[in-house]
């Protein structure tokens, strides 16, 4: 008695198979061309509202990358301003150091061995001695602004290429959330002309609830002309009513009187006039 078998060839033991008798550069070829197919049939496979979703939480994933970085443009600018506070408070000093720098000087100039400063006596020797230790002081501290100026511009460049770098991926976190939100839009316009198209209405069952209208109507009908005949006896004979002309029943009311226009009005074209 024979069975019939269904061998089940594993992915990777068909891509060796197809490896050894096709060649490595063939091989792989036809192994990523049917990669590729394969992609497309699970994208395709895939809602198109689904994808939304994903994409939709995708922009919102992008907040807390942009808030962060918002964060250190925000922590580099407060830096930088008191960067700028403190060049400018070094930048005072300095300017102070030179004019005091400048006095010295000047008491240099004369020609005097001591000379009284602030109601002080200093010799020639200290007064020199004191010019010396401020320009030494002077040099190191220029250099030392110098040094942060140098150290500033570069903190505002840094900063700078930050808020643009931060302006245009919020530009662009935008346009993403906007094409979402269009996007998402589209595809309800296109879901509900779907839906419109899709429609399957049962006439017969409209035909029916006509036709169960008309035989209610005709019904209501029915009673209502019953109720006015149970209201009218029959069999009795019609005493009073009155079957006499109307123009009979005007002369006898009005003792033959003619009727008169008012004011006197012409008798209009359409009216024949007939003369007794």
């Amino acid at each position: 008695m024979l069975f019939s078998r269904k061998w089940i060839v594993p992915a990777g033991v068909a891509a060796a198979l197809v490896a050894s008798s096709l060649g490595l550069s063939q091989s792989w070829s036809y192994l990523k061309t049917a990669h590729g197919q394969i992609g497309r049939k699970i994208r395709d496979a895939t809602p198109i509202d689904f994808d939304l979703k994903r994409l939709e939480q995708m922009i919102v994933d992008l907040v807390p990358e942009i808030r962060r970085n918002q964060e250190v443009a925000a922590q580099l600018e407060v830096e930088v301003e008191y960067m700028q506070r403190e060049i400018e408070s070094r930048r005072t000093a300095l300017e102070r150091g030179r004019e005091e720098m400048a006095a010295l000087r000047k008491l240099l100039g004369e020609e005097r061995h001591a000379f009284v400063v602030a109601g002080r006596s200093y010799t020639r020797q200290q007064v020199e001695a004191d010019l010396s230790r401020r320009l030494d002081r002077y040099e190191q501290d220029a250099a030392q602004l110098a040094a942060r100026e140098e150290l500033l511009l570069a903190r505002r460049e840094t900063l700078a290429a930050a808020t643009q770098k931060i302006g245009a991926y919020r530009d662009q976190y935008e346009r993403l959330k906007y094409q979402a939100e269009s996007l998402k839009a589209e595809l309800a316009l296109v879901e509900a002309a779907q839906a419109a198209g899709s429609l399957d209405l049962d006439d017969s069952k409209l035909g029916e609830a006509r036709q169960l209208a008309q035989e209610v109507e005709k019904r209501i009908r029915a009673v209502a002309r019953l109720v006015d005949a149970e209201r009218q006896p029959q069999g009795e004979i019609p005493i009073g009513v009155e079957t006499r002309p109307a123009a009979q029943r005007y002369d006898e009311l009005f003792s033959g009187e003619v009727p008169q226009t008012t004011a006197e009005a012409a008798p209009s074209a359409d009216v024949a006039v007939v003369e007794g």
